[in-house]
């Protein structure tokens, strides 16, 4: 049988190795936060933990100090990733969790300035994927029950074999929320090699509409040379439906726009001066800004 102090000594064991790969982030006036070195010189961590930054002061796990600069960002998914000099060009892999299931332990490591930080609790909840208010994709949901400290947002989770769940993140009311290393290693491939993610493109502004015939998303705007321009739709029309599907608000529309959809041909049913019209659009790439 395992002794308490066992226990605590394994525990220990998972935070100390983990932390051989996580850094603390120190981002201007913002608060502190982690990242993880998920490749030879290059680092992950939360979109909404760095903010607008694109140089960042890093704790490397030895104690000393390194710049982090932007390599790319998603805030579909709430990935970005830094470039660090001077690091090894090469860095094993980290070992993905396989099977993680609501009930198992977990234990999430961040770092401060008085070294590790760790928290540890179980899996919550674990899910399908889903899309973020953005549209980004998220391979599983996965919600843990434990109280991740604001200085560990963007640093790693582990099972209690030590292998990688996935990045520390929140879910609103300050919920911790686990970005799956499927998801981190997919979307931080893509930012390595081109510095950003494809996103689908509209070309209109929208606002949420309510009336007596149901609810929708109303276009306000019609960006020039922008795939709703070139499908006809006009400012006024009131979108109820996306390929069949209700459109309920403006969040309804973000969420269709993922990478995925960038070349695809989508049916939008409108409101046009009270009369029903469907009108079949070709998705874009959203224009770098």
């Amino acid at each position: 049988m395992t002794t308490l102090s066992q226990f605590s000594e394994a525990v220990r064991a998972l935070v100390d190795k983990t932390a051989q790969r996580v850094v603390a982030i120190s981002v201007g006036g913002r608060r502190p936060a982690s990242g993880i070195l998920w490749r030879g010189g290059l680092v992950v961590t939360a979109d909404e933990a760095l903010g607008e930054e694109e140089d960042v002061e890093l704790t490397m796990p030895d104690g000393g100090t390194a710049t982090g600069m932007l390599a790319g960002r998603d805030s579909s998914t709430d990935i970005v990733l830094l470039r660090v000099e001077g690091q090894p060009a090469t860095l094993e892999s980290l070992k993905p969790a396989s099977a993680v299931k609501s009930g198992h332990l977990a234990v999430a490591i961040g770092r401060g300035g008085n070294g590790e930080i760790a928290a540890a609790g179980i899996v919550k909840e674990c899910g399908e994927s889903w899309r973020s208010w953005a549209g980004g994709l998220i391979n599983r949901r996965i919600l843990l029950d434990l109280d991740l400290d604001m200085r560990a947002h963007g640093g790693a989770v582990v099972d209690a074999d030590g292998n990688f769940i996935g990045l520390a993140a929140f879910a609103p009311r300050r919920r911790t929320l686990v970005i799956p290393a499927e998801t981190v290693d997919r979307v931080a491939e893509a930012l390595a090699m081109k510095g950003s993610i494809a996103r689908g493109y509209l070309g209109v502004f929208l606002r949420p509409f309510w009336g007596r015939r149901g609810t929708g998303a109303v276009v306000v705007k019609v960006d020039a040379d922008s795939p709703a321009k070139r499908a006809g739709i006009h400012v006024g029309d009131v979108v109820t439906a996306w390929s069949g599907e209700p459109i309920r608000d403006v969040h309804d529309m973000f969420r269709r726009l993922g990478p995925d959809t960038v070349g695809s041909t989508v049916t939008l049913d409108v409101r046009r001066a009270n009369q029903p019209a469907r009108i079949e659009v070709v998705i874009g790439e959203r224009p770098h800004r």
